[in-house]
């Protein structure tokens, strides 16, 4: 039996991600679209999780899930890592992707109280009943950020 490399772990979570997501669009149940969402968010925070690990393992990191913690890593490695540069900048930002999708995790999986009050309304990307426009998004952007990943590792 042979196991799957990162990558394709990764590319599975993504294709569930979309899957789900575009299962929430046709489906005329709006309990069902809330659990799909919920689903489709904890399936890209898996995903992310899943490139942290590809990163890792492309550079000799300690393979931990900590964007801070790796990035402390690779400066005493004395190396570069674009993909973690960017990803701290973005856990930086309230309102970025990658920040919203953080909070729609711990909002939906942590049963924690939605910051969507914290952020402004015009750097909002959309919350709630945008009938997945924000979940949408988020798939969008982390599949932009992988494939630019494995771009930039296959030159290093």
């Amino acid at each position: 039996m042979s196991s799957a490399s990162l990558a394709s772990l990764t590319n599975q979570k993504l294709d569930t991600a979309r899957r789900l997501i575009q299962q929430g669009k046709v489906s005329e149940e709006a309990w069902l679209n809330v659990g799909l969402e919920s689903s489709a968010i904890f399936q890209l925070r898996s995903a992310l999780n899943g490139l942290l690990k590809e990163v890792s393992s492309a550079y000799s990191l300690s393979g931990g899930l900590d964007v801070t913690q790796l990035l402390a890593e690779t400066q005493k490695k004395s190396i570069v890592v674009p993909v973690l540069s960017e990803l701290a900048d973005l856990m930086s930002r309230p309102e970025s992707w990658c920040s919203q999708l953080e909070q729609a995790y711990l909002v939906q999986f942590e049963c924690r109280v939605s910051m969507s009050a914290v952020v402004s309304s015009e750097n909002l990307i959309g919350r709630g009943s945008d009938a997945g426009a924000s979940v949408s998004l988020y798939l969008a952007k982390l599949v932009e950020l992988v494939l630019r990943f494995r771009e930039e590792s296959s030159e290093y």
